[in-house]
């Protein structure tokens, strides 16, 4: 896998370079709007990462999102710059480390700016799929349709293709705001589809949209 895929594919580490170090982006909770006059921290660093429990914010990036009870969502550890987490599948609750290297199943939410040279969703998303596809063998796509995420339009995509282990599932649905591109997705076992879409459908319903920062902002 080239280092262009593992950057857009989880877009969630900066530098994925170190992946199992810089394992899928930090961010620290505290939007007003959303918490109100609650200063309930919701995240905690390790030795390797920080870890969230019942919800992640980004205000960077303008999106929060609910975790369902007893899932823990894993970001990079501070100074890294924040864009989302990983959660690893099937064992949600786990809070030992997680990373690209050692799970093979996952969930990712991401944001990031769009650096590609297209404007418009449909052209961010086809940039995506393509990105997620190159170099996996036997590529084949199952599903393409437009949806929502957040109140946002969106485009989800489905495509199966080979590994050393076995098919691969994956799937994403990519929107995109104000030149945010905003990607949730989860990549799993054929075998294994129907169980962890279930985890990936109750994130997608949790998953809403903050106002963008005028200046520089604060998730404590």
């Amino acid at each position: 896998m080239t280092s262009e895929q593992l950057f857009r594919s989880v877009i969630v580490l900066v530098a994925f370079a170190g992946l199992a170090a810089s394992s899928m982006i930090v961010a620290r909770s505290g939007d007003a709007r959303w918490y109100g006059s609650s200063l309930t921290r919701h995240w905690e660093e390790t030795e390797k990462e920080t870890i969230w429990r019942d919800r992640y914010t980004n205000c960077d990036y303008g999106y929060y999102v609910v975790l369902p009870s007893g899932v823990i969502a894993h970001g990079s550890h501070s100074p890294n710059p924040n864009h989302g987490f990983l959660i690893p599948l099937p064992d949600v609750g786990r809070t030992s480390e997680a990373s690209l290297d050692s799970d093979q199943r996952f969930l990712w939410v991401t944001a990031q700016y769009n650096v590609t040279e297209f404007q418009s969703l449909r052209g961010v998303a086809n940039y995506e799929f393509d990105m997620a596809r190159d170099g996996k063998a036997n590529a084949r796509i199952f599903k393409r349709e437009l949806t929502r995420l957040g109140g946002l339009s969106a485009i989800r995509f489905r495509f199966e293709y080979d590994s050393a282990s076995g098919r691969v599932s994956e799937e994403e649905i990519v929107a995109l705001r104000h030149g945010i591109v905003y990607v949730i997705g989860f990549r799993t076992g054929r075998a294994y589809y129907e169980r962890d879409k279930h985890i990936f459908g109750q994130i997608r319903l949790k998953f809403g949209l903050l106002s963008l920062p005028q200046g520089e902002c604060s998730n404590d």
